[in-house]
C-alpha cells in the first residue's frame, strides 16, 4: 500500500478481530476503494501480522543500548553497594510497576513515587525526579517497542498537541514551589480520580466501546472530522460546534496537556493520564459516530506522550538544578529492571494477565489512597474535604456520562441490531 492517499496511514499489525474478514480480504477491499471515496482517516483493524514478528531480539534493542551505558556509570561511580544495598526495594517494586505501566495508560511513576516517598523516605521532589528519570528509560523503551511493532496505534495528532502543551505545563510547574504536603494531596487525589475513571471505562463502557468495530477507520487529526465524510449531526455535541469542532478539540487537548504537564512536574506522572482521559471523555464523547479512538490507540499514544514528558523533565531538572545522589542511586538500582520490563511484558502478558494487572492497579490505587491518607493527610480536615470532594465530583461526572452518553448509545445500537 505504498501509494496510499494523503491522510491514510498503512496498517502493518493489529491483533485479530473476531468475525472480521482476513487480512488479504481487507487489503483487496482497501485497494478496490476509489481514491475519491477514501476519507482522511487511518485504519485500526486488528488482523495484520506484527512487524516485529519473528524478530524477538528487536524488542530488546533499548536494553542493548542502555545496559553498556548503565554499566559504565555504575562502575565509574562505584555505586553497586549503595544502589542495590540500600534501594533494592525499589528494584523489586518496579517489576510489577513496569508490568502495570505496560498494560494501563500509566507510567511507572505511579509505583515509583509512593515507594520512594513512603518506603524509601525521600522528599516528594526527589520522588518526582526519580519518577521522571526512570520513566525516561522504561517508557522510552516501551515507546520504541510500540513504534517498531505497532506504529498504527500512535495517534500523531494527539501525541504532538499533548506534548507541546505538556512541555509548557512542566516548565510552569517547575517554576513554582508547592509545599510537599500539598503535593502528597495532589498525588492522592489524582490517582484516586483516575482509578475511578479507568475502572468505569473498563467496566461500564466496554460493550459500547468502539473496539468491537475494529476494522473501521478513525480520523488521523481533528480536521479530518470535517473532511472525512463524518456526519456531525450524529452527535449533539459535534452538531453544536459544527465547523468549530476541530478548534474546540485542539483547545481541549491543549488544556488537558498543560495540566498533565503540570502534574508531571510535581508528581513525575500525569501527562499520560490526562491524554487518556481526554481521548475517552472529551474526544470520544464529542466526535461524530464512527470517529471514536479505540482504547488500545489511546493507551499506546499515552505511553509515547509520557515518555516524551519524562525525557524533557529529566533534562530540564538535570541541567537546571541537578539530581541528588539519592535519586541517581535509585535510578541505578532500577534501570536493569525497567529497560526490559516493556519487551518482557509484551511477550508474557496475555489478555487475562492484562486484566489481572488492571485489577491489581485498582487495588493498588485503593491501598495508596488509604496509606497516603493515614501517613500524610492524617487528621487534616480541610485536606480530606478537598480530596473526597474531588473524588465525589469525579463520581458524579461519571454517572452523568453514563446516563447521557453511554446508555443512549447502547440503546441506539440495540435498536439498529433489531
Amino acid at each position: 500500500m505504498g501509494d496510499c492517499p494523503k491522510g491514510v496511514q498503512e496498517n502493518a499489525n493489529l491483533e485479530e478481530c473476531p468475525n472480521s474478514p482476513t487480512a488479504d480480504d481487507s487489503t483487496v477491499q482497501a485497494l478496490a476503494t476509489p481514491r475519491s471515496s477514501m476519507p482522511t482517516r487511518f485504519m485500526t483493524e486488528e488482523s495484520l501480522p506484527d512487524r516485529g514478528g519473528g524478530y524477538i531480539w528487536r524488542k530488546f534493542l533499548p536494553a542493548m543500548f542502555i545496559y553498556p551505558m548503565w554499566l559504565y556509570i555504575m562502575v565509574k561511580q562505584d555505586a553497586w553497594s549503595e544502589s542495590f544495598g540500600t534501594y533494592y526495594p525499589l528494584s523489586l517494586a518496579m517489576i510489577p510497576g513496569s508490568m502495570i505501566a505496560g498494560s494501563t495508560p500509566l507510567g511507572g511513576g505511579v509505583v515509583a513515587f509512593p515507594v520512594t516517598v513512603l518506603l524509601i523516605k525521600l522528599q516528594p521532589a526527589q520522588g518526582r525526579d526519580f519518577s521522571l528519570m526512570i520513566q525516561s528509560i522504561g517508557m522510552a523503551a516501551a515507546s520504541f517497542l510500540i513504534m517498531i511493532s505497532k506504529p498504527h496505534l500512535c495517534h500523531v495528532w494527539l501525541i504532538v498537541w499533548s506534548l507541546l502543551s505538556a512541555i509548557g505545563g512542566m516548565i510552569f510547574g517547575f517554576s513554582i514551589a508547592i509545599d510537599g504536603f500539598v503535593i502528597n494531596i495532589i498525588y492522592t487525589t489524582s490517582i484516586a480520580c483516575f482509578a475511578l475513571a479507568y475502572m468505569y471505562r473498563n467496566m461500564f463502557m466496554s460493550r459500547s466501546s468502539q473496539e468491537a468495530d475494529c476494522r473501521r477507520m478513525v480520523p488521523s487529526e481533528a480536521g479530518a472530522l470535517l473532511t472525512g465524510g463524518f456526519d456531525l449531526q450524529s452527535n449533539p455535541i459535534a452538531a453544536f460546534f459544527g465547523k468549530r469542532l476541530p478548534a474546540a478539540l485542539t483547545a481541549g487537548v491543549c488544556i488537558c496537556g498543560f495540566y498533565g504537564g503540570f502534574l508531571s512536574a510535581k508528581l513525575g506522572s500525569g501527562a499520560d493520564m490526562l491524554a487518556y482521559m481526554f481521548g475517552v471523555f472529551v474526544w470520544n464523547t464529542s466526535v461524530p459516530r464512527g470517529a471514536e479512538l479505540p482504547d488500545n490507540m489511546l493507551t499506546a499514544s499515552s505511553v509515547l506522550i509520557m515518555a516524551g514528558c519524562s525525557i524533557a523533565g529529566a533534562v530540564l531538572r538535570s541541567l537546571s538544578v541537578g539530581m541528588s545522589r539519592e535519586v541517581m542511586l535509585c535510578w541505578g538500582a532500577c534501570v536493569p529492571v525497567v529497560v526490559i520490563g516493556a519487551p518482557v511484558g509484551s511477550l508474557v502478558l496475555t489478555l487475562k494477565r492484562t486484566l489481572f494487572l488492571r485489577r491489581c492497579f485498582y487495588v493498588l490505587a485503593l491501598i495508596q489512597f488509604g496509606t497516603f491518607g493515614i501517613l500524610k493527610i492524617k487528621g487534616n480536615l480541610l485536606a480530606w474535604m478537598c480530596t473526597l470532594g474531588a473524588v465525589l465530583v469525579q463520581a458524579l461526572y461519571l454517572v452523568c456520562h453514563y446516563v447521557f452518553v453511554v446508555h443512549p448509545r447502547r440503546h441506539q445500537a440495540a435498536e439498529v441490531q433489531v
